[in-house]
């Protein structure tokens, strides 16, 4: 039997210890080689490079309890010596690992602190919701094997390591046997209980779209003169999704910001953009009018988010590419600050942790309103009432097993996409232009954004449109990494997160793989894209190899990448450890490539046939396309697809030859349902939803196509994550008056 409670009553209680928690990056699941031991970080240029020490020391640490090894005890006893314990876990990150200090007593741990915050680079809010959420259930439970908190997995994983890590040195200096620690790896019990709520509008979501959903439906129900009954909802620990991550909204000519920071002109010339958008970029697959909605209603965004809740904007800059118009619209933080703007209160320091305030000012302004949230709770069901035709709820799982029965009269769907659900990319991304349905699409974004609302939608009737389309792909990464090589840290702060940039030879697979000066080639065995095109490499799929000859490690060999001395070749973010130096010799560059071929990213042979066969790509078609494109290099033109000459190089003259296996990391998908101009979900007969409202994305296909990419315009998904989720909130209050 379910039971039912006054929900503000136990929204009191069961929200008090996830209030105040804004996600500011991104997490997920780590590679396929977190199981290979750290390197050893902050190491002296002056140092050799070394294997990696052993995961239990702690570089820089230093235990504020001598270890003793006393007598052994039986292995059914936990006995530690009391005081305190330093241990180390690797996290998200690959530079530096996770570092606790612990405090035990005989028996028990009794606390857990991250410290050494200085050379952890994990981002400081994902990190905060593991130390509030987490470390209180481990001391709670006693356990190191408690659930990670969704949408910071990486981090709460180097936690939990790095506190086993200091148990066992606690366990060691009491005397007890190494399977003593099998203690405090309880698995975490789940409550058997259903609690059922009764609220006006529930929206399924907390990142950017869901968050603006809510508030804005807040200030409206209260214009409405309706007292506030809404109930945000998200899998995650903290609130902000993807969005708290992504980098600027898309918005065309706001009028307060224009007002207040360029004289009252427009940024942008609106009409020469439609023309773009509509014939260029989307070649009528979109809905005209949702893009002539986002038009009209994104400027008005961005003074709201400026202007009505302290969230600072960036004066407009132009996308990427080929675009023009100044249309994107950063978050501010401490390095893209601007002269003559009053950030009062804000504390400008790197974009994770600044951007948080932002995230926290909404949902404050939120719950001033009477709104109300709960973290930590899946949505999964939609239910609908045929017979009525409309909306009647949702059904929602806590991470501690508490099922929530939720009856409304709205749902506004803002679960950010599918992309963490690979069923689901297998389902319904489609191979009709590119080969882009797999499972196996690597995600730099929110794992968490499983789908499952959607699913429920569908299979309920709700339409959808162009669901097949491509993710949203910005970054590129080698398919594993190498941690075995020292990182060493050099001058400057890397501009993002105000870390010290470093560099590395476990980058040098890496910066090989993504180097768009040199061929690469999809599981088909051909060149799918321009490799120096923005953002094409995705057209290949979900994998490509990145081809060459031993003409060009033997370049690498005595001269290092190309550039001037003093200068960086950059890694990408995605598990990138900084670069390497340009113009520095890589004698070591073959047995680099060998300790690739060992973690199975790359691969060597003495033919290109072989190399074909090994890759599991037809070899006729591979030797084939690489002499076309070795043609292509000597006449200076890419007659497949218009590669700039400075970026032809022929760098396959002679084996043995290599593959280094690359894959695209988009954030998240764009594209799902189908909704009006109300931004609400349409049936497939075409008819509405009643009370059903779907934005961000889980609506942003209207807006593309399925032939192309994400739009290069800058910020297109957050600006409508933003946009659509604040005229969502907006109309599921006014719909809520006609009930």
């Amino acid at each position: 039997m379910g039971v039912k409670i006054s929900r503000r009553d136990f929204l009191k209680g069961a929200v008090a210890g996830a209030a105040g928690i804004a996600v500011t990056g991104l997490t997920g699941c780590a590679s396929a080689s977190e199981t290979e031991a750290p390197s050893s970080a902050n190491v002296p240029e002056t140092t050799p490079a070394a294997t990696n020490a052993p995961e239990s020391v702690t570089p820089g640490a230093t235990e504020e309890t001598v270890q003793q090894t006393g007598e052994a005890e039986a292995a059914d006893r936990v006995a530690m010596k009391p005081g305190v314990y330093v241990g180390e876990g690797r996290g998200f990150d690959w530079i530096e690992p996770v570092r606790v200090k612990i405090t035990v007593d005989e028996e028990k741990l009794l606390s857990v602190d991250v410290i050494e915050l200085e050379l952890n680079r994990e981002e400081p809010v994902i990190q905060q919701a593991a130390v509030d959420l987490m470390i209180p259930r481990m001391i709670e439970s006693q356990s190191v094997s408690v659930d990670a908190i969704t949408g910071a997995t990486g981090v709460s994983s180097g936690i939990k390591l790095a506190t086993r890590d200091a148990l066992a040195k606690a366990l060691l200096a009491g005397g007890s046997s190494e399977q003593a620690i099998r203690f405090f790896e309880k698995a975490q019990e789940k409550v058997e209980k259903t609690v059922t709520l009764d609220y006006r509008i529930v929206v399924a979501g907390m990142g950017g779209a869901g968050t603006m959903a809510a508030l804005s439906a807040a200030e409206q129900m209260t214009a409405n003169g309706e007292p506030v009954s809404i109930l945000a909802l998200d899998t995650a620990g903290k609130y902000g999704g993807t969005a708290a991550n992504a980098g600027e909204p898309f918005a065309v000519n706001p009028k307060r910001y224009s007002a207040a920071y360029n004289n009252g002109e427009d940024y942008c010339e609106p009409d020469s953009l439609w023309d773009h958008w509509i014939n260029t970029f989307a070649k009528g697959d979109c809905k005209e009018e949702l893009v002539r909605l986002f038009f009209d209603h994104s400027g008005d965004t961005i003074d709201w988010l400026q202007f009505d809740h302290n969230v600072h904007l960036h004066t407009a800059q132009k996308g990427f590419g080929e675009c023009v118009w100044p249309v994107k619209y950063q978050y501010i933080y401490k390095s893209n600050a601007e002269e003559g703007h009053d950030y009062g209160d804000t504390v400008l320091g790197d974009r994770s942790t600044t951007v948080g305030q932002y995230y926290d000012r909404l949902v404050k302004d939120f719950t001033d309103l009477g709104g109300e949230y709960l973290l930590e709770a899946t949505c999964y069901e939609l239910t609908y009432d045929t017979a009525a035709d409309r909306v009647t709820g949702l059904k929602a799982r806590g991470a501690d097993g508490v099922e929530y029965v939720v009856n409304a009269d709205v749902v506004i769907l803002a679960g950010g996409g599918f992309h963490g659900n690979p069923q689901m990319l297998e389902k319904y991304l489609k191979n009709d232009y590119f080969p882009l349905k797999s499972s196996r699409w690597r995600l730099w974004g929110m794992y968490q954004n499983k789908g499952q609302m959607l699913e429920s939608a569908i299979a309920q009737g709700a339409a959808t449109y162009n669901i097949g389309m491509v993710p949203c792909t910005h970054f590129k990464t080698t398919d594993q990494i190498l941690t075995c090589y020292p990182t060493y840290y050099r001058d400057g702060l890397e501009e993002r997160m105000q870390e010290q940039n470093c560099w590395s030879l476990n980058d040098v697979p890496l910066l090989m793989g993504i180097d768009t000066n040199s061929m690469q080639i999809g599981e088909n065995g051909k060149r799918n894209y321009n490799e120096g095109g923005t953002f094409a490499f995705w057209q290949g799929g979900p994998v490509w190899y990145t081809i060459y000859g031993s003409d060009y490690l033997d370049e690498l060999c005595e001269k290092g990448f190309a550039g001037d001395p003093g200068t960086y070749k950059s890694s990408t973010k995605v598990y990138g450890q900084g670069g390497y130096p340009n113009a520095r010799p890589i004698p070591q560059v073959y047995e680099v490539l060998e300790r690739a071929i060992e973690k199975g990213y790359v691969w060597k042979a003495d033919t290109l046939e072989e190399l074909a066969e090994k890759i599991g790509v037809p070899a006729d078609v591979f030797t084939a396309e690489v002499e076309k494109y070795k043609g292509f290099c000597a006449g200076g033109v890419d007659e497949d697809f218009g590669k700039k000459d400075s970026l032809l190089s022929d760098r396959i003259q002679y084996g043995p030859y290599y593959a280094i296996k690359c894959v695209p990391t988009p954030y998240a998908t764009l594209a799902a349902l189908d909704i009006d101009t109300n931004i609400n979900v349409l049936k497939t007969d075409g008819s509405v939803m009643n009370g059903l409202y779907a934005c961000g994305n889980d609506s942003g296909g209207v807006l593309y196509s399925e032939r192309d990419a994400y739009a290069q315009y800058g910020g297109v998904a957050l600006g409508w994550a933003f946009t659509s989720g604040r005229l969502a909130g907006i109309n599921a209050a006014n719909y809520l008056e006609t009930l």
